[in-house]
């Protein structure tokens, strides 16, 4: 860490940012009329950053500085964190060892909450200046701030504490334009990185758990139900909730007594078609209740206020309900109560069986409030699992998003249009992502449900956050409602979107051709677009890219360990194989197993990293792509010299790179057996079409036994 510098003589005194705008200063646009906060206030409000991502909460866009103690400090932390904002200003620029990229304004409520941390802590030891501040100091900061501050007893991941004791050293940085600052040629834990003080060890390797697949079937399964099933019927639903809703707010007016005949007609009208009284809900119950309701009262658990609403445009109160209390009471003594939404509801194939339901039962207002959100939930996690959006992506997702266009040699292609958040200027950057038409119709639901605007968010009326969704459509699908449409229970999570990307990635980079599968996925995602076919990609083509790279790897040592058990390859290919995995022998043995050193898994993938990199995976065998020009495949179509395989037409049995090995057997196996059975029992067949499926089946035999006699070898490896 580099250490502090005496402040310079020309910069003392001096207040840099005084009484400068900070979001004008950080170059970042403002809402016409929105707060303007200036750096000498103890709270910015942010909340006019006109580009600021839905990622980014109300919370976080007040920054209240009065939670640091020591007013002396908040001042630090202003200008620690305006000239985070503004690396450009003149000020800032010539220090040496300043941050040349502006700090994204969304983690500035981070970076103050760890601020309040550190400074509140040296308040608590009696700490009044920085340039009193020592290593014991530091010390005691991070043993305090590595335990949980609801419970004392849980120590925090070093993951969390790194972003703690970065801050500390930091303020060393901008000790030159700081008003206080530590002692010159002070740093916290001098010479050692955050990382080396926490213990945190970085990795390229994806940590994420993919979803697994109980979860993932029933959870796909029961979203498409919803979204092509159930979400048309609710969608009418919905609409009307809401015109209701538009309809009260616009009555706020008392009922006049020349609407009561009116009023008295329209009961008489639903008396007589049979037509059931609203159900009032169970809160408006207890508040009558409250009132000294008689709890015997046969109007009780009518809902009276809507009516009054839907029929005059008026207020309904209980002078009102007792004016036409004989009417009233009549109404519902016939027809009797009845909760008012989701009535005659169409019936429905059950999704188990396809028995016909109705289906919904009649709902309260909340309950079909609740089936909203979880077909909209169900919209949010189908779009999320088959399209590789993160949730900052998702979230931006707006109505009027999801583009058809109808393609000149016939089908649809359909996009749906969202910004790049992450790794982007702050607001980040529209793109297109091409999609399925299941994804094109969950967001034209979801915007027919919440009847969101043009431009207007579709995904944050309602908490945004996928666990909270996940737990709303789990109580929902497992409750009445679901398992009367036969759907399948949910486990539980968690569930969300990085999970979901995950569980992406490897089912792509996992299969046969997996790279050029996810290429060709990809590409519809723009994301990715320019990186996708690049010798290095980059984005969400990067992820995928790594998945398949550690599957071949792990492919290629569990070949070698094969042939270490005598479970030899087969194929035109298996000598090289063989005689590759022998020089992999002769490392190691150069570097036998010491006191120090061991032989361990890490030690054998390095050393056949470079060979998995060769590997190219076909349906029934590996093909391992050292030299162009012995490809076969590249013979047949004329292009010896390009960069990949072409595995569709590879012949596996006559390729000099190609091997068979154990795991491949019962393919070969099952396709003889299909042949026999389909082609060359089949009396019918031509002599040559029946020559073909004779040198077929030949050839699938032949590979069979070809696998069994190298995996039944007696001959050992050379060591």
């Amino acid at each position: 860490m580099t250490t502090a510098h005496a402040s310079s003589p020309a910069l003392a005194g001096r207040r840099p940012f005084h009484g400068l705008p900070v979001i004008e200063t950080a170059g970042l646009r403002r809402e016409p009329g929105s707060p303007r906060p200036v750096f000498d206030q103890d709270v910015w409000d942010l909340t006019g950053l006109a580009d600021a991502p839905v990622v980014m909460s109300a919370h976080r866009k007040i920054l209240d500085f009065t939670a640091i103690i020591n007013p002396r400090w908040r001042q630090v932390a202003r200008e620690y964190l305006m000239a985070r904002l503004t690396p450009l200003h003149p000020d800032v620029a010539v220090l040496p060892q300043a941050f040349r990229t502006p700090l994204n304004p969304n983690s500035l409520w981070s970076e103050l909450k760890h601020m309040a941390l550190w400074f509140n802590h040296l308040t608590a030891v009696g700490v009044t200046s920085l340039s009193q501040v020592r290593q014991h100091h530091c010390d005691a900061y991070l043993a305090a701030a590595s335990r949980s501050a609801t419970d004392p007893d849980r120590l925090l991941s070093p993951a969390t504490t790194v972003a703690m004791v970065r801050i500390p050293q930091f303020l060393v940085l901008y000790a030159e334009i700081l008003s206080d600052c530590y002692q010159p040629g002070f740093a916290p834990w001098p010479g050692r990185s955050a990382d080396e003080v926490t213990g945190y060890v970085r990795s390229d390797e994806n940590r994420v758990p993919p979803v697994p697949d109980l979860l993932l079937r029933p959870l796909l399964a029961n979203c498409l139900y919803l979204l092509e099933t159930i979400g048309p019927q609710l969608v009418a639903e919905a609409a009307a909730a809401r015109a209701a809703d538009q309809h009260e707010a616009a009555s706020r007016r008392g009922l006049l007594v020349t609407e009561v005949d009116g009023l008295r007609e329209v009961i008489e009208r639903r008396r007589e078609t049979g037509l059931p009284a609203a159900r009032a809900a169970e809160a408006t119950v207890t508040q009558r209740l409250k009132r000294e309701w008689d709890p015997g009262d046969p109007l009780l658990n009518m809902s009276w206020h809507p009516l009054v609403v839907q029929a005059a445009g008026a207020m309904g109160h209980r002078r009102d309900l007792e004016t036409l209390r004989p009417e009233l009471e009549r109404w519902v003594s016939e027809c009797g109560l009845e909760q008012p939404w989701c009535r005659d509801a169409a019936p429905v194939s059950r999704h188990d069986d396809g028995t016909p339901v109705p289906w919904a039962l009649p709902m309260a207002r909340h309950q079909l409030d609740a089936t909203v959100h979880a077909v909209t939930s169900a919209a949010y996690f189908l779009t999320s699992a088959l399209s590789g959006m993160r949730s900052s992506e998702l979230a931006e997702l707006a109505s009027g998003c999801h583009r058809q266009e109808a393609r000149p040699r016939g089908g649809t292609r359909y996009r749906l249009v969202s910004r790049r958040i992450k790794g982007e200027a702050f607001g980040g950057t529209e793109d297109v992502w091409v999609v399925t038409e299941d994804v094109h119709r969950a967001i034209a639901t979801a915007e027919a449900l919440t009847g969101a605007a043009p431009g207007e968010r579709l995904f944050t009326k309602a908490s945004n956050n996928s666990n909270s969704r996940y737990t709303a459509l789990r109580t929902w699908v497992n409750g009445e409602y679901g398992q009367r449409l036969g759907l399948e229970p949910l486990p539980g999570g968690p569930v969300n979107p990085r999970a979901l990307q995950r569980t992406l990635a490897m089912a792509i980079a996992q299969r046969p051709h997996g790279l050029m599968a996810v290429k060709l996925h990809l590409k519809h995602v723009s994301v990715a677009t320019a990186e996708g076919y690049a010798a290095r990609p980059g984005g969400h083509q990067a992820a995928f890219a790594a998945e398949e790279e550690a599957e071949h790897l792990r492919l290629t040592v569990a070949a070698y360990e094969d042939y270490q058990r005598g479970i030899l390859p087969s194929g035109q290919g298996a000598r090289d194989l063989i005689t590759a995995f022998k020089t992999v022998d002769q490392i190691l043995a150069r570097h036998d197993a010491g006191p120090v050193t061991v032989i361990d898994d890490r030690r054998v993938e390095r050393v056949l990293k470079a060979k998995a990199k060769t590997l190219h995976l076909g349906v029934g065998n590996y093909f391992w792509f050292s030299d162009p020009g012995k490809a076969l495949c590249l013979k047949l179509a004329g292009t010896p010299d390009a960069g990949e395989p072409l595995m569709g037409m590879c012949d596996s049995a006559r390729c000099p790179q190609a091997t068979h090995h154990s795991q491949h057997r019962q393919i070969w196996a099952d396709h003889a057996e299909n042949t026999q059975a389909v082609f060359l029992g089949n009396l019918r067949l031509s002599k040559p079409e029946r020559a073909r499926a004779q040198a077929a089946f030949d050839r699938a035999t032949r590979i069979v036994a070809e696998i069994d006699t190298a995996g039944h070898t007696e001959e050992e490896p050379e060591r």
